[in-house]
């Protein structure tokens, strides 16, 4: 790989998009692919095959990918964060495009729910002009329209599609409802024990999926979720074609990534409510005339993206940020980036997870129904992925061992600042309000006696979940 400078940076990001459900990571199950056209790019260039958000779900997510810092330290663990609390004192990604004269745009509705990250684009235009609203066509002829006018200049693209997120139904086009069939499934369907052996586990799992209008069965959900990922799969097609058409395709760095993954019943979740692996490992593919097709295996984050684009493109990375250029790896400079990754999550749990070695070891904090969970636990995710075999009982030093690692990491990240993961605690998971609204006040009742800790969150008065 040469020294080079993009002056034109495309940042893609598929909201949802869970790292197994793409070709290039090695998806097979149903009979048509499901990202043909993003297994093309990762031909092209790198492919990461081991790369984790700090933080999720989105709010958490994008604000870690746009800082280059933890959540630990900016401040935002999920949903109920409010602006004061973001705490940033360097630049963010738009902000040091647009300092060096870039145009800066952003296709994406997260100012609505993270107004601190639109600091830096010139040009904001949020799809259905609600948070998740619009389709993956809008975003596309929107970027397209933006590009149009960018083309001549400098400059940085955000482009956020929002299609794989739930409700899969609403979301979901016929023509590719007809690419991705339900009995395709039926021998990947996760074990949905945990589902139904609790009571209320299994009335917010049939309620949530009634109220939006998404199937009760899995294996239609991970269908109508395929064809959603298939239809944002060829409008980034439509997008390349048109940088190929104007003649930009060899001067544009592309980076294609997400900001968490989805679960589909597997040890008990669905939706995107914790740190497992599925949920916290994300695709990461960046493309470029001078980038080779390389393979990284190391663990890399999502806070390293933004030095990584920074140096790419010849803007100085800032000083004080947790992340650190990937370049070295695109260039076979170095073998191991980082040791382990941790990543935190606020949802309807609220954890932390250090993930080494391919072992994980997690710590839920609060874990209100999802009385299954145990405050710590430990997984092998060479033999178990999907982390549904906690075998922190049968390998109690290495458990032990894991977690004086996860506690000394923290103590040298906090470094005596206090861990902003207990105020989630203390606020109760983001979920809860949208979760408790689906029972009955005879249910509720009933749920609160089994699990206390429901009715103090239920005083929490934000809702940010539409049932």
């Amino acid at each position: 790989m040469e020294e080079s400078t993009y002056k034109k940076i495309l940042l893609i990001a598929i909201d949802t998009l869970c790292v197994n459900h793409l070709g290039c990571y090695g998806y097979d199950v149903p009979r048509n692919p499901t990202t043909p056209f993003i297994d093309s790019l990762a031909e092209k260039g790198a492919i990461f095959r081991k790369h984790y958000a700090a933080d999720v779900p989105t709010p958490s997510s994008f604000t870690s990918l746009f800082t280059g810092i933890r959540g630990i330290r900016h401040g935002i663990i999920g949903f109920k964060n409010k602006s004061n609390e973001f705490k940033c004192s360097t630049p963010l990604l738009a902000e040091c495009f647009a300092e060096k004269g870039f145009k800066t745009g952003m296709v994406s509705n997260l100012l609505y729910p993270c107004p601190w990250l639109v600091r830096g684009f010139r040009d904001i235009y949020p799809p259905g002009l609600r948070f998740q609203g619009g389709t993956a066509e809008e975003v596309t002829d929107k970027a397209i329209s933006l590009l149009e006018e960018y083309r001549s200049h400098d400059f940085f693209l955000f482009v956020h599609y929002w299609d794989p997120h739930c409700p899969y139904f609403e979301r979901s086009k016929e023509e590719y409802r007809r690419l991705f069939k339900a009995e395709d499934y039926k021998n990947a369907v996760p074990d949905m024990k945990y589902v139904w052996e609790n009571e209320f586990v299994r009335l917010f799992y049939v309620r949530k999926h009634e109220k939006i209008g998404d199937p009760i069965d899995p294996a239609e959900n991970l269908a109508l979720y395929d064809a959603n990922i298939r239809y944002v799969d060829d409008n980034i097609k439509r997008l390349y074609e048109y940088l190929e058409d104007k003649g930009l395709v060899d001067e544009t760095l592309i980076i294609v990534t997400s900001d968490h993954g989805e679960a589909f019943g597997e040890y008990g979740f669905w939706d995107h409510w914790t740190c497992y692996r599925n949920i916290s490992q994300l695709p990461l593919i960046i493309v470029g005339y001078d980038i080779p097709h390389v393979e990284i295996e190391t663990y890399t984050q999502n806070i390293d993206v933004m030095p990584t684009i920074l140096e790419l493109a010849g803007i100085d990375v800032p000083k004080g940020l947790d992340g650190r250029s990937m370049v070295p790896l695109l260039k076979g400079e170095v073998e191991v980036f980082r040791e382990e990754v941790v990543v935190n999550s606020d949802a309807t749990v609220v954890q932390r997870m250090m993930v080494k070695d391919d072992y994980a070891i997690v710590h839920t904090l609060t874990r209100p129904v999802w009385d299954h969970l145990k405050e710590w636990e430990l997984f092998n995710l060479a033999k178990d992925p999907s982390q549904v075999n906690d075998i922190s009982e049968s390998e109690v030093d290495l458990a032990k061992e894991m977690r004086i690692q996860l506690g000394d990491w923290l103590s040298e990240n906090l470094k005596g600042r206090p861990d902003p993961l207990w105020l989630s605690v203390y606020r109760g998971g983001w979920m809860w309000r949208g979760l408790l609204s689906l029972l009955t006040q005879e249910e509720l009742k009933k749920a609160y006696e089994k699990y206390p800790e429901l009715k103090r969150i239920q005083e929490e008065k934000i809702v940010y979940y539409r049932v």
